[in-house]
């Protein structure tokens, strides 16, 4: 029976600070290149796109654990005494069928987190991030 190629989400994992983070539920992220045309003097037309930065957001869906210290504890967010001294997180999503990095972000900030409790169901949350410095399996 031959395997497929296709990357499969139980054959992801979520990395914090280098350490499994089973509290993920879900993560969802973009990588931004932004471009700008360059102009000539008195030439109407463009003549070069170049690129003006790279960034890379996302969120991370995460369930709420008995006594876990939530996304503070985890190193995602300062503590509110602490905020001004908050440091970059990184984060990485590995697959560990074939130990191929899809995506890894060395410094990361948190911007927000949000959470749903809704009655018998589980309290879940999501954390906003931002970051530079990222690469995958491509390098």
């Amino acid at each position: 029976m031959a395997r497929s190629n296709l990357v499969t989400t139980p054959h992801a994992v979520c990395y914090i600070n280098s350490l499994p983070f089973a509290r993920c539920c879900g993560l969802n992220y973009e990588i931004l290149t932004p471009r700008r045309e360059i102009r000539g003097v008195d030439i109407l037309q463009a003549v070069e796109i170049v690129p003006i930065g790279a960034s890379v957001h996302g969120t991370i869906q995460l369930y709420r654990l008995h006594q876990d210290g939530g996304p503070e504890a985890a190193g995602l967010v300062a503590t509110f005494e602490k905020l001004t001294k908050e440091k970059y997180f990184s984060l990485m999503v590995k697959d560990r069928l074939t130990d191929t990095i899809l995506i890894q972000v060395d410094r990361c900030v948190t911007i927000s987190q949000s959470w749903s409790i809704v009655p018998k169901s589980y309290v879940t949350g999501t954390v906003t991030w931002t970051g530079f410095q990222y690469s995958n399996d491509a390098e």
